[in-house]
């Protein structure tokens, strides 16, 4: 009798122990939420995670290319042919017309110009001539721009704004520089027009026209 009498007591003891460590629920607990499986048979637990900013997509413009019909026409000769390789060749004419005129060259410039802007060089190269003066020009940088493209029938002509940097000094019969002196850079803008007839073989492209613009 008096064990069962301790058992009871011991049982209501543990009982009062364990309710107040659980204590009893209101009905107002959140409940957690445990991040689920993936699926039934997946032990990977799917962690919560932050939103992501989406990578936005690049947008393309499709810009049309300048003179993109006189192209065309052009490479249906020389299949070569594009802006990029043409204002290279271009500045490499550049330079080579002016060395050419600064040494007083005509023969290299019969190739390399046409024969009105032949003419003119000519004309200026007798005029230093006989004030018994030389010509020096050192381009020292050189870019060039294709302005426009023509074509009147099979000639094709191209507008190409030059912007370089030169030493240019005229020296007298002395060898003594009677102008820039001081050897200063001087930034100069040219356009030249170069023309071809497409239906004429070879790559040379021929200066026709020139025209300095003031800076």
């Amino acid at each position: 009798m008096v064990e069962i009498l301790l058992f009871a007591v011991l049982s209501v003891y543990l009982f009062y122990r364990l309710w107040s460590v659980l204590g009893t629920r209101t009905g107002q607990e959140k409940q957690r939420q445990w991040p689920r499986p993936e699926n039934q048979d997946s032990n990977v637990i799917i962690l919560p995670q932050k939103n992501l900013q989406q990578p936005v997509a690049s947008i393309v413009i499709d810009v049309p290319q300048p003179f993109a019909e006189q192209i065309k026409a052009i490479q249906k000769t020389f299949k070569d042919f594009s802006i990029t390789r043409f204002q290279a060749g271009a500045c490499n004419a550049f330079r080579a017309v002016l060395t050419a005129f600064a040494k007083g060259d005509s023969d290299r410039l019969a190739q390399l110009v046409g024969p009105k802007v032949l003419k003119e060089f000519q004309q200026a190269i007798k005029a230093r001539v006989k004030q018994k003066e030389t010509l020096n020009i050192n381009v020292k940088e050189v870019d060039a721009e294709i302005e426009d493209i023509t074509l009147n029938k099979s000639v094709a002509e191209i507008l190409v704004r030059f912007t370089s940097d030169q030493i240019v000094a005229t020296l007298n019969k002395a060898g003594e520089i009677i102008d820039n002196t001081n050897q200063l850079t001087n930034r100069m803008i040219d356009r030249w027009t170069f023309q071809k007839d497409l239906k004429e073989p070879g790559l040379v492209w021929l200066l026709v026209k020139t025209e300095s613009v003031a800076l």
